[in-house]
């Protein structure tokens, strides 16, 4: 059967699968079931529906989603570009990057790039190419420049998480497996991803704040997202103080009107953009559309901010999916990753965590209050642990099971003393104990006799020495050294 994934991007910047789907073929009206089903179980139609060019996958998705906007896979469009184009043309690297420099372009407007196709259709003759006037009639799904006014149109602009998605799929399973060998193998991959969830989410939780750029707003913007969003954001902020600056400036009413140059390193080159600012409740656009593209704030604005002293991210450009506290707390408690407890006890006591847990979220960034906090929860824990109401009857019923187990009366103070040390197996430091004595004496003074040995120096049968320590061998080498010593003498005195 063929597995049909639905991947997308969660609030950390990371693959998330959704949804998936076993299909017997790839027919419209199996999509059309899929899709229908995917509805049914989400109840909201995506904005924005990536695939590749699938002529019966474009035509279900026209037909269920009907408020989505359907957009083709940019990577396998530009991957048959060496293929389709033949002859001298195919081996002009210069034609190739001009062609992907227009195509991959985030910030051209369709106006400039219909333009622009025209012109280099022209230049090197392919008016009338067949695939390239194909693609072309349909540039309004695949070439960026059509999708920049669609909120997070450049999160995923080719099918590469979809990719890798699948790939990942495929490390535990294969084609060989049985339908319930290849469930416990998708529930393994998922298990998987929700760790890595896990660990962002701690991983936001617990980074530290490091200042970069002595700028409030980049505090903020640490408070506000998560690690990984919070980091591009600093970085934009770190950039349009460094790399960015106003050339120029109009006034409009109430509209401040910003050029903002960006210098770039790697070219040399100096960009303009265009920065609008309304003061009265701090709305901004500007003309790189960063905000409407990603979900974030530009480098330009940051630049704009700056200079008016503007040290608070406005709540209008904050976008939920990107903050710390888009997911409840409770779904990362244990019940809700192996099972949900339905008794009273365990719904209150999630409860109380969950209300516990947001209140010390809101005041991760105030010192004072979560000292004061911290005061205010002492007060009740210490009358219920200490002079709380207790339960009587439980209590009672408790002291009557254990004096029905035991079968003596816990009435009095029970005094308790830790136990007397003992000797575990094992011989350890001391010697084995023998057997007792038949006169009565202690083991400790009972030793066995020893065996006697020959001693091949003296030959006899000892318990004293042996061949080694001989008194006889000694007194031997003793005679022997004085014998040396003599015939040297006399052997110098002949000699001299």
């Amino acid at each position: 059967m063929i597995f049909v994934p639905f991947t997308g991007v969660d609030n950390h910047k990371q693959c998330v699968t959704f949804g998936a789907g076993l299909l017997f073929n790839e027919t419209t009206e199996s999509y059309k079931w899929l899709l229908e089903s995917f509805l049914k179980a989400h109840k909201k139609q995506p904005k924005l529906v990536l695939t590749d060019q699938d002529p019966s996958m474009k035509a279900a998705i026209s037909e269920v989603f009907t408020d989505s906007r359907h957009r083709l896979c940019m990577w396998h469009i530009m991957k048959k570009l060496p293929t389709k184009i033949a002859g001298d043309l195919l081996q002009n690297s210069e034609l190739r990057a001009l062609m992907h420099r227009l195509v991959w372009s985030i910030h051209m407007k369709p106006s400039t790039f219909e333009t622009r196709w025209q012109l280099l259709m022209e230049e090197y003759g392919l008016q009338d190419h067949d695939w390239l006037n194909d693609m072309y009639s349909i540039r309004d799904q695949w070439v960026p420049a059509y999708f920049r006014d669609i909120p997070m149109c450049c999160l995923m602009k080719t099918t590469s998480r979809c990719e890798s998605s699948n790939s990942s799929f495929k490390v535990n399973s294969s084609s060989a497996n049985t339908l319930v060998q290849f469930m416990l193998c998708y529930e393994t991959r998922i298990d998987n991803q929700r760790y890595r969830q896990r660990v962002a989410e701690f991983k936001t939780s617990s980074s530290v704040f490091m200042d970069s750029t002595d700028l409030a707003i980049e505090k903020h913007a640490f408070e506000l997202y998560t690690h990984a969003i919070s980091t591009e954001v600093r970085k934009e902020i770190y950039k349009g103080k460094l790399f960015c600056y106003i050339v120029n400036t109009e006034d409009c009413d109430d509209v401040c009107v910003y050029y903002v140059n960006q210098l770039d390193k790697r070219n040399n080159a100096t960009n303009t953009f265009t920065v609008k600012l309304e003061l009265s409740n701090q709305s901004v656009s500007c003309s790189c559309n960063n905000f409407i593209r990603i979900g974030y704030l530009c480098r330009h604005i940051f630049c704009v901010y700056r200079v008016n002293n503007i040290e608070r991210i406005p709540a209008q450009f904050v976008v939920k999916r990107w903050s710390r506290d888009v997911l409840p707390k409770s779904l990362f408690s244990i019940e809700s990753r192996y099972g949900v407890d339905t008794r009273p006890q365990a719904a209150a006591r999630s409860q109380i965590l969950e209300i516990v847990t947001e209140c010390v979220d809101a005041l991760r960034s105030d010192v004072g209050g979560l000292s004061s906090f911290a005061e205010q929860i002492k007060e009740p824990k210490c009358k219920l642990l200490n002079g709380g109401p207790v339960d009587d009857e439980a209590n009672n019923d408790n002291y009557a099971a254990v004096e029905e187990l035991l079968g003596v009366s816990l009435d009095g103070d029970v005094t308790l003393n830790n136990p007397d040390g003992i000797r575990n197996k094992g011989r350890g430091k001391r010697r084995r104990l023998s057997r007792a004595p038949q006169d009565g004496t202690s083991n400790s003074a009972v030793k066995p006799p020893k065996t006697p040995r020959l001693c091949r120096t003296c030959m006899k049968y000892v318990t004293g020495h042996d061949s080694r320590n001989c008194k006889k061998k000694k007194n031997k080498n003793k005679s022997g050294n004085e014998d040396e010593d003599e015939d040297s003498s006399s052997a110098s005195q002949e000699s001299t």
